[in-house]
């Protein structure tokens, strides 16, 4: 895709041009789109909102978001996408959401009307509504993934590797949204040698936590890395629905449950 150029014309803090490109290449992938130029999107108050709904579309109102499709231009903005600022914050208070919540909804709202979505009957605002809520469901959870793996790239930096030179770093998140980093500390005596999987684990049980959704482990290498079997073990004593994000150095990732990785596992119930 091509890029996106932000405009904040209000005195409110909207988002960033690095999220909004995120999130527009994600939506655009999603609905197997491939849009060259540039997407502007203009960030306004109400003042602006109400001239242009007066100007284009011959109404007295204050609507929260309008979208222009100019055509696909290389070189030029193919499409704009109008959100007013002022009424972001007043339904992200009304539906007891963060404005940053309710922006990116009415961003891809917008987006979706550039790709043809319309909401100009009762079906087809349920039908448009209900898509965009699930891209942003969706996009949310990517989001969360890709974090985990930047953590476990960073704690990955302060292996102790010596005698492999073979780093790893990991991160687990806990059901409260937590997030616990570890890396691999190795030892002369071999046997002594800690995982980064366990390092993570270790500290967040110290914190507290006992319920995990996802770990990233990443290492050195250019393939992906998967816990070895005691981390396996030792993950599998706090759920077997955890995800596993095995990632590459490159920041790359495929995600498996921790059940598919550790069938048949050993549990207490077995004691």
């Amino acid at each position: 895709m091509g890029r996106v150029e932000v405009t904040n014309m209000t005195k409110t803090r909207v988002l960033s041009r690095a999220l909004l490109q995120n999130l527009v290449a994600f939506v655009l992938a999603s609905e197997h789109q491939d849009l060259a130029g540039t997407l502007a999107i203009t960030f306004i108050d109400e003042e602006h909102m109400r001239d242009i709904k007066r100007r284009f579309f011959h109404e007295d109102t204050v609507g929260d978001v309008v979208s222009f499709f100019y055509g696909e231009d290389p070189d030029g903005v193919w499409g704009e996408i109008l959100v007013c600022v002022p009424r972001a914050l007043e339904q992200s208070r009304e539906r007891g959401v963060p404005l940053v919540e309710e922006l990116m909804f009415l961003v891809v709202h917008g987006l979706l009307h550039l790709l043809g979505y319309d909401d100009d009957t009762e079906e087809r605002r349920r039908l448009m509504m209900k898509r965009t809520e699930e891209l942003l469901a969706v996009y949310r959870k990517e989001e969360v993934r890709r974090r985990l793996v930047e953590q476990a790239l960073r704690a990955r930096e302060f292996a102790y590797a010596p005698y492999s030179r073979f780093r790893v770093g990991a991160a687990l998140l806990s059901r409260d949204g937590r997030i616990f980093t570890g890396c691999n500390v190795e030892n002369a005596s071999f046997g002594v040698t800690m995982c980064a999987e366990r390092v993570a684990l270790g500290r967040a049980v110290a914190e507290g936590a006992r319920e995990f959704v996802a770990i990233a482990v990443v290492s050195d290498g250019e393939s992906f890395c998967f816990p070895c079997g005691l981390c396996r073990q030792a993950l599998a004593e706090f759920g077997l629905d955890i995800e596993v994000l095995a990632g590459a150095r490159d920041g790359r990732f495929v995600v498996q449950r921790l059940r598919e990785l550790l069938p048949s596992t050993f549990s207490f119930q077995g004691v």
